[in-house]
């Protein structure tokens, strides 16, 4: 039996989890989003402010459509406060395994058994996050792309012990706010990442050992392969810290092969970590 989800927690404020919490709000259903620090809070709120300006600007919508839509997003910074009647909490924090763990911990310690927990991870095991929970069954992992108000896409995760209708209820939500869900079982990466990734890294030794520049590159791939965007345009975009940690852990569990090239490490050292740092493999505009 599919259940109507309309009590919504989102929690991380970041590029993705504003994004996430501004698709509830334009298709009509209250979000909180939750962070451990009001001025994360705001910075979140500005880019969702900043993106419905735009889409005013290109008249997509209207000015009161987009004040409808930032009335539907409440800010929080009590967890506990927050979560309370909700039916789904939505991680969105950094992609960090030990830190997603406690979190989960501590939701578990305050929510109703009936509450569903997903994960906004892009390649951690859901399996391994659900296991320090009481609610494995109730668990899946909801992966939205980057940005989550534009991309159709998101990929439902289901863990060794996630309900089928707990899966069944979240392709349903995806569905009504505009979403395709594509279910999978668990795997290193789930099915974009697990394809993406070879093929990022794969550019990033062409121009790491002087094969191609990497503008040539993404040339190359836009009008070979028809790619909206080429591999260097596209990972400044995504986050190069993202794409290392990602890379990182698809070689600790698949193997050597999987090693993210020297170039990305370097670059992400050097706090250049695309377009939110405005440089990445490209300089971009102050």
């Amino acid at each position: 039996m599919i259940t109507e989800i309309n009590r919504i927690v989102v929690i991380g404020s970041g590029t993705m989890g504003s994004g996430i919490a501004l698709v509830f709000a334009q298709a009509k259903i209250d979000v909180v989003l939750v962070d451990v620090e009001q001025k994360y809070l705001d910075e979140g709120i500005e880019r969702i402010k900043k993106f419905l300006n735009r889409s005013v600007e290109k008249e997509k919508i209207t000015l009161q459509e987009s004040n409808e839509i930032i009335k539907r997003v409440i800010l929080s910074t009590n967890l506990e406060e927050a979560i309370k009647d909700v039916q789904l909490v939505i991680e969105a924090i950094i992609e960090n395994e030990g830190a997603k763990k406690e979190l989960f911990k501590e939701l578990d310690s305050f929510c109703s058994d009936e509450v569903i927990f997903a994960s906004n991870t892009s390649a951690l095991s859901i399996s391994n996050l659900a296991d320090v929970t009481k609610r494995p069954s109730k668990f899946l992992g909801m992966h939205f792309f980057n940005p989550p108000q534009l991309m159709k896409l998101v990929e439902i995760i289901k863990g060794e012990k996630t309900s089928e209708s707990v899966v069944e209820n979240i392709v349903a939500l995806c569905t009504r706010i505009g979403k395709i869900a594509v279910p999978s079982n668990e795997a290193p990466g789930f099915i974009v990442n697990r394809l993406l990734w070879p093929f990022l890294n794969e550019a990033y030794k062409l121009f790491e050992n002087g094969v191609s520049d990497k503008e040539f590159i993404d040339t190359a791939i836009k009008l070979g392969l028809n790619h909206p965007m080429g591999p260097f345009e596209l990972s400044d975009y995504i986050g190069l810290d993202v794409l290392l940690d990602i890379g990182k852990y698809l070689e600790e569990q698949l193997g050597v092969s999987y090693k993210p090239a020297k170039i990305l490490s370097k670059l992400v050292n050097e706090g250049k970590l695309g377009k939110k740092t405005k440089e990445g493999f490209y300089i971009y505009d102050k």
